[in-house]
């Protein structure tokens, strides 16, 4: 039989606890006894049905955090993932940057050198961000991972993510002042002699976190229209799936080095060593080359919407 005064005790720390929010010191002193004690009265609580504790998280947060749990068992190459709820591709482009904002601000406190490159999404989710979030971070610096494509007008160019994310961040930045692919080799050889370009490259070995879009292989993609003929043509002849930092992956998540002489970015062995590569991106379209770049392990966080990888789910039942 239950103590009638140790349950009302009981009753009255929960009370306090759960529906006053006071801090177990707090409930303490109103109840007169140790903050032991109330830490007993409180697991007393739960263990006789004063207080029943249900977890109601996917039905009122856009965050579905028990799909990602059930994702970590599927994909294991993947360390987290943060899902946001969508019933439409329309309410994932407008939300997907204000969502992926607070993880990602906590990603950054925590890291030291930033990479950054293009993406979409990537430009929302910095856009999304409040310098109110960083505290202390004179000392970060942010760097840009791959050159520019000078022909896409209707986007940020990668300097201008990078200056806007140090702006946010009160800190420094190193960004490169060239395209992401030139036709000529020796061009390429040129520009990574260049004293901007070589010190910006130097710096890549220090980032332990990159923030970064992924990219299809295909006519419609951003990339296909900085391409020659030969470089279409070799791309396509390879099966490539995915394109991550212009870096290329076949189904099966395997390397594929094409067009090394040509692109001015954080290569495939960088990006192996970067201790934490975050991709924020969503689409229909894009659901091979996520698929691809998770099996090749150049996916440590995924920031997506539930659509998308839904459609990344089926990909990967169908390729099996």
């Amino acid at each position: 039989m239950i103590d009638n005064k140790k349950r009302e005790m009981a009753e009255r720390a929960s009370i306090l606890y759960y529906e006053k929010n006071y801090m177990q010191n707090e409930v303490a002193k109103e109840l007169g006894v140790s903050r032991s004690l109330v830490s007993q009265l409180l697991s007393f609580a739960r263990n006789n049905g004063i207080v029943e504790i249900s977890i109601n998280i996917d039905e009122f947060n856009l965050r579905m955090i028990r799909r990602e749990i059930e994702l970590r068992a599927k994909f294991p190459q993947v360390k987290q993932f943060y899902i946001m709820s969508s019933d439409s591709e329309d309410e994932t482009r407008r939300n997907l940057g204000d969502f992926a904002a607070p993880y990602l601000s906590d990603m950054i406190n925590e890291s030291r050198v930033i990479g950054i490159n293009l993406g979409a999404s990537v430009e929302k989710a910095i856009n999304s961000l409040s310098r109110h979030n960083f505290t202390d971070s004179e000392e970060k610096s942010v760097v840009q991972i791959m050159g520019g494509f000078n022909r896409d007008i209707d986007r940020a160019h990668p300097i201008e993510l990078v200056k806007r994310l140090s702006s946010i961040l009160n800190c420094k930045y190193q960004y490169l002042n060239c395209p992401a692919v030139v036709a000529q080799k020796e061009l390429r050889t040129a520009l990574l002699n260049e004293e901007s370009i070589r010190s910006v490259i130097q710096m890549w070995e220090k980032i332990d976190l990159a923030i970064m879009g992924i990219g299809t292989v295909s006519e419609d993609s951003r990339l296909d229209s900085l391409l020659g003929e030969d470089m279409k043509k070799l791309i396509k002849k390879s099966n490539a799936r995915a394109d991550v930092n212009i870096n290329f992956f076949n189904q099966q998540g395997e390397y594929l080095p094409l067009l090394e002489n040509h692109i001015i970015s954080l290569g495939y062995n960088g990006l192996k060593g970067i201790r934490k590569k975050v991709a924020v991106c969503h689409g229909l379209h894009k659901k091979e080359a996520i698929l691809s770049a998770v099996k090749a392990g150049m996916i440590d966080v995924l920031i997506t919407d539930s659509i998308t990888i839904d459609a990344v789910e089926k990909q990967m039942v169908n390729a099996l």
